[in-house]
């Protein structure tokens, strides 16, 4: 049950209870005990047995009855001395009840915890901090634990060999989910591709995060038969050279997250080339110089032979250089292909980096249609969107590079108290726009523009194709005078905040 419905059922409960027992209430025994398991719901298990063991029977059969959550680690030993005591009998008397454990392993755990079949409802296992002298013995009892579903390791010790860690955790017999979170430990040697003979693993999920190469990654997901949802991040230089001639064949594989850094898309491709799929969801992260990743044909080719049957695409290509681009080149994203699928073109100008992404459509602020239902063809090649993070002149007039790629047909300027003539000259310099949304506005004369340009601002009347308009906040009516101006074809405008009144309100004209 989710926070907010817990809370809410709670909430009805309390209400309903008050109303019905009011003045009637003597003592604790009077609850039921479905508000006692609500209650529960917001303590720490340990916290639940120092406070209610040993009341009564009536509390005795209810902590029996209860699905333990521990969390083992030094906070919790230190800051509460009662602590301690509780978890070891807990675990020594009530293993059968614990469902999840998170374990800080730089304690001593041998004080704590020693797995055998008895905890037969574990399910969920983090393991923090993860010491290579107490690891691997570890690691190896949980054989035993017959609901163990998901695993996640969180460790720093570069002494860690994480050959001998995946060996042991790809023959854990009940795995669905694994997480490995290792920023130093590395593979003493690569694991054999599987062969058909070996027993593979039963892991449908992984998350591998900075410390495997291509290499590794492929080997590993040899032996993954079942494996239906990939995370791949990467954010450390690796090599990059691929060793395995083979294919890796994961047939139920749908989903695919990749992040890595400075990786060429002849790379990526070659990478993505090994594992073909049935994947439904591809979300591919690089921080990168490659200008390829913003050619659209390529892209369209590379989908079209490798994922075919694709449903959702994200794409976030981070990079720090202005690029002029082809003719040929430009408004492809806009082409029927991206279209058809409904995966819109967008791009972010922050202070040292660009953004441009490829994601699925969703409705926003300026769509008039209910959730579920798609803007034709003619709206959506009108989809590619801008956002400006910096307005310092020499950011801004970096649009210019923006059109050699795409047409920008929606602006958001989250800015606080943008200069009502910085913000005609992007408006000018964008003639396709049909949206603006703007955080506040200010008519005050930045010190680094003089005085003829101040005026000259003003001087060349607005052409624009904005028809709707959305402000975070608006001081004053002149300011709804100016947009009026700038956007003389306005037809909406939606004010959150109006002269401190933060009653929204939206303005047809």
């Amino acid at each position: 049950m989710t926070e907010y419905n817990r809370k809410s059922s709670f909430n009805n409960r309390k209400k309903n209870f008050n109303q019905k027992t009011e003045g009637k209430i003597s003592s604790l025994n009077c609850l039921s005990n479905e508000i006692f398991y609500e209650i529960f719901n917001y303590l720490e298990s340990c916290e639940v047995y120092y406070a209610f063991n040993n009341l009564n029977h009536r509390f005795e059969q209810l902590l029996k009855s209860l699905s333990i959550m521990l969390n083992i680690n030094s906070d919790n030993l230190q800051s509460k001395k009662y602590i301690p005591n509780i978890l070891k009998r807990i675990l020594n008397f009530n293993q059968g009840q614990i469902i999840v454990i998170y374990l800080d392993m730089s304690l001593s755990i041998k004080e704590y915890v020693s797995f055998d079949s008895s905890f037969n409802r574990l399910h969920s296992l983090y393991l923090h901090n993860c010491q290579s002298d107490i690891l691997i013995p570890f690691l190896t009892n949980l054989s035993c634990l017959s609901s163990l579903s998901s695993l996640t390791l969180d460790s720093s010790d570069q002494s860690i060999d994480l050959t001998d860690i995946y060996q042991i955790i790809l023959t854990l017999p009940t795995l669905k989910k694994y997480t490995l979170l290792a920023n130093g430990p590395t593979f003493s040697s690569l694991l054999p591709i599987a062969n058909i003979n070996q027993k593979l693993s039963t892991i449908e999920q992984i998350d591998i995060r900075n410390h495997c190469n291509f290499n590794d990654c492929l080997s590993i997901m040899s032996y993954t038969p079942q494996l239906s949802h990939l995370i791949y991040i990467q954010p450390n230089p690796i090599d990059f050279n691929i060793e395995i001639n083979s294919s890796i064949s994961p047939s139920k594989l749908t989903h695919l997250y990749i992040r890595i850094s400075d990786m060429k898309f002849d790379i990526f491709e070659k990478f993505i080339s090994k594992i073909p799929s049935k994947l439904k969801v591809l979300s591919f992260t690089t921080e990168s110089e490659d200008i390829n990743y913003l050619d659209a044909n390529r892209w369209k080719r590379f989908l079209l032979k490798y994922y075919p049957q694709l449903e959702e695409f994200y794409l976030r290509y981070h990079t720090t250089h202005y690029d002029n681009f082809d003719s040929e080149k430009r408004n492809k994203f806009l082409s029927l292909f991206w279209i058809e699928r409904r995966w819109i073109f967008e791009v972010k100008m922050g202070y040292k980096h660009i953004l441009y992404s490829i994601k699925p459509y969703k409705n926003r602020w300026y769509d008039v249609l209910p959730n579920g239902i798609f803007p034709s063809s003619s709206i959506l090649k009108k989809s590619s969107h801008l956002t400006l993070m910096n307005i310092h002149s020499k950011q801004w007039r970096n649009i210019k590079y923006i059109l050699t790629l795409t047409q920008i047909h929606h602006l958001a300027i989250p800015v606080e108290k943008i200069f009502i003539g910085t913000l005609m000259v992007i408006v000018n310099s964008l003639p396709e726009l049909v949206s603006l949304q703007l955080h506040s506005l200010s008519f005050e004369q930045p010190d680094d523009i003089d005085d003829e340009d101040f005026y000259g601002f003003f001087k060349k009347q607005s052409t624009s194709k904005i028809k709707k308009v959305y402000v975070e906040k608006i001081d004053h009516k002149g300011e709804i005078a100016f947009l009026s101006t700038l956007c003389p074809l306005m037809e909406c405008c939606r004010i959150i905040s109006f002269e401190n009144s933060t009653d929204m309100k939206s303005y047809y004209l």
